[in-house]
């Protein structure tokens, strides 16, 4: 709420260079966010609106793709060890440094992705290399076989097997939450935050005290989360586990991997978009078709991130963010339902349980917790 109120008075282009400066978790769907919005907006208020060539957007939703790998990598590899005592594996991290700014450089002439006058690289066509080691970095360091072949997964017997076979850091820490019996714990009853009618959205948003809807915000009266489960829902292992365990540790852990297994096929289908002349058909993982009415929705690593913004006489007047953490730890919502189901239980391994309960939610917020 703070950074968008440094953006107003500002024009669009200054906007664009500032957002990157301002925001160091997700700062690739934040400029993303950005820019769609402030196009959005501009096609109605003679500001520079940019390309709106299909290749372009398509190039974009790539890089948002590839935060989200990262950030979930990152996470696997430094937070996953220590929440499970395992050892860590710091031999990775050199990749994942490199990671965002190697696909930016091959997609965009001077890595320049976030600019109203952003052009593709010649040699952008190339970048299909890029996701093939992509894919090749996770069979050797996450699953120990193809993505696609892990993705055949079905059901809890099979992903046990899997883990109880497999020595990455990803398989043991499922092996971990099945055999101390963690794999149930962590209830909750949120629902999936659905895709937002955009004008009732900006009800909400033109509210005089819209900012108590940004704050804490609901749906239709509702508490709703948006996760990396709530974006895998259609996925049968995912819905296998559902129906098993419901909304759980398990059910959410293994939701983080189907994420990530299925990343290299959703960049395959967006770059087969950067060779042909129409976007008829195409379908984007990292925003809806639907975003008119100024509003930008994008899915972050963290969940659905959304831009609204308003400009007058070529400066912003009003700038709106609503952060998915905001969804997520209302206080009634997500977390707090599966603390709450933790904390009622009152088992020895509460503390535990509930770090790697706010990570599978949240694996990029800061947070302080006390257990009474």
């Amino acid at each position: 709420m703070h950074a968008a109120r440094v953006l107003v008075g500002k024009t669009p282009q200054q906007a664009i260079e500032i957002i990157p400066l301002l925001f160091n978790i997700c700062g690739t769907a934040q400029s993303r966010a950005a820019l769609l919005a402030m196009k959005k907006e501009g096609d109605g208020e003679g500001m520079p609106a940019g390309s709106n060539d299909h290749r372009i957007e398509a190039a974009r939703d790539m890089l948002v793709l590839v935060e989200n790998a990262r950030e979930h990598l990152m996470r696997l590899f430094t937070d996953w060890p220590r929440l499970f005592s395992l050892p860590a594996d710091n031999n990775n991290l050199p990749y994942l440094s490199q990671l965002q700014s190697t696909f930016r450089r091959a997609l965009f002439d001077s890595s320049r992705a976030f600019t109203f006058d952003s052009a593709l690289n010649s040699k952008a066509g190339e970048a299909n290399n890029l996701i093939d080691k992509l894919d090749d970095y996770l069979r050797d360091h996450v699953f120990a076989c193809e993505t696609v072949q892990w993705l055949q997964i079905q059901d809890i017997a099979a992903l046990h097997e899997w883990a109880t076979i497999t020595n990455t850091i990803a398989a043991q820490t499922i092996a971990i939450i099945c055999e101390r019996g963690w794999a149930s714990q962590g209830q909750s009853n949120c629902l999936p935050l659905p895709e937002l009618d955009s004008e009732e959205l900006c009800k909400q948003l033109d509210q005089p005290r819209s900012s108590d809807f940004i704050a804490t915000p609901q749906w239709q009266g509702e508490c709703c989360e948006t996760t990396s489960l709530s974006r895998q829902l259609d996925n049968l292992l995912i819905q296998s586990l559902q129906d098993e365990f419901q909304y759980t540790l398990i059910t959410r852990w293994t939701a983080r991997l189907v994420e990530l297994a299925r990343i290299p096929g959703q960049l395959r289908a967006l770059h087969a978009m950067l060779q042909t002349a129409s976007p008829v058909g195409a379908h984007s993982p990292v925003h809806s078709l639907d975003t008119d009415r100024r509003v930008a929705s994008i899915e972050a690593a963290r969940g659905r991130l959304i831009h609204r913004v308003q400009i007058e006489n070529g400066r912003i007047r009003h700038y709106q963010i609503l952060a998915p953490t905001e969804w997520n730890f209302h206080p009634g919502g997500l977390a707090a339902q599966t603390l709450g189901s933790i904390a009622s239980r009152r088992h020895d391994d509460i503390d535990t349980l509930a770090h790697i309960m706010i990570n599978v939610i949240d694996p990029c917020v800061g947070y302080d917790l006390r257990v009474h």
